[in-house]
Parts: structure tokens; sequence; C-alpha cells
């Protein structure tokens, strides 16, 4: 149970925009040679607009009985949440688009706002897995970087596949979710993040 909880806080969804920013920078293509000036001010907007805001906004919301705990477990809970993260990704997406060379890291954060509003009506009925969405579009990324660019990243595809596979079974075992739902999940990230990126 315990390596349950660690395997879903390490792979939280939360934290995918980071992981991805930093699979981008280190993605055997010319965006390995981005300006170190740029590269901060990327990692920056990314960290405060998809995980400083939005948690930033919970206690606020718990102290209004707006959601009942931060896990936000409860389908319910992720309503109001939810929406938030899609005004902040949209921050981010604008932010982006405003500095030079950003295109594919405002992709990225357009893939974010189209897979949290897909999840945000999901949710309205259903409890589909968060945290399968976001590994499946960490996937989807890597997948597509590699068509796109010609890069070889078979092995870290591989890696995220076999975290994807551990993921799914932690979030079973915790008995959060049925296999429907992480299947899902992963199906709404993998596809949405893979159509950002390989249509344009």
């Amino acid at each position: 149970m315990n390596n349950s909880r660690i395997i879903s806080g390490l792979a939280h969804p939360i934290l995918m925009p980071l992981y991805a920013i930093y699979l981008i920078f280190h993605s055997n293509t010319f965006l390995d040679f981005t300006p170190l000036t740029l590269v901060k001010a990327i990692y920056m907007i990314v960290f405060i607009t998809t995980i400083l805001l939005p948690i930033s906004c919970l206690p606020l919301l718990k102290s209004y009985s707006l959601i009942s705990s931060y896990s936000l477990t409860e389908r319910k809970d992720r309503m109001i949440p939810l929406a938030l993260a899609i005004l902040s990704y949209s921050l981010g997406f604008y932010l982006l688009m405003k500095l030079p060379g950003t295109n594919i890291f405002a992709r990225l954060q357009l893939a974010g706002i189209i897979s949290l509003t897909l999840l945000l009506i999901i949710s309205y009925w259903w409890k589909i897995s968060l945290h399968m969405a976001g590994i499946g579009g960490l996937c989807a990324l890597i997948f597509a970087f590699s068509i796109r660019f010609s890069t070889s990243l078979r092995t870290v595809f591989m890696m995220a596949i076999l975290a994807a596979g551990l993921l799914a079974f932690s979030r079973l075992k915790l008995e959060v979710h049925k296999p429907s739902q992480i299947y899902v999940g992963f199906l709404l990230g993998f596809t949405v993040v893979c159509g950002t990126f390989l249509f344009q």
C-alpha cells in the first residue's frame, strides 16, 4: 500500500508538465541547445502555471468546504480545481506564446488545456483517472517526438510505458479507480498529446 502511494505521488499528474519539459530539453534534438536564459524562463512559466497556482488554490477551496480533501479522490471535488487549472494553464500558454522559439512548449501547454477540459467534462459524470491521463500524455510526448524529430527515444519510451503500468497497478491497488477508468484516462492523455504534436 505504501509503495502504491509513493508511486502515485511520484507520478502525480501535476508533475507531468515538468517531467515533459525536462525530456524535451534532453531529447537529442536541437532543443538540447536552447539558451539557458530561455530554458529558465520556460521552466519558471510552466512551474508557476501548472503547479504553483493550481496548488495554491486548494487551501482556499478547502477553507470554504468546496473540496473535502487535498487528494481530490472524490469525483465532485475535482470540478472547481480542474476549472481553475484550465485558467492557469491558459495563462501559461499565453506567456509561452510571447517568448521566442517556444512553440513546442506552448503546444504542450495547449495539450494540457485540452486534456483538462475533457477531464472536467467527463468528471461531471464519471471518475476518470487523472493520474493515467497525465502519464498517458507523457508517453505520447515521447512517442510524438520520436516520430516528428526522428530521434531515438525508444529506451525512454519503454521506461515511460513501464512507469504507466506500475502507476495503473498502484491506482487499482489503492482502490481509487476501476480498470475502465484507468484505461480511458491513459488513452485520453495519449490521444490528446499525440494529436496536438503530430497533426498541425
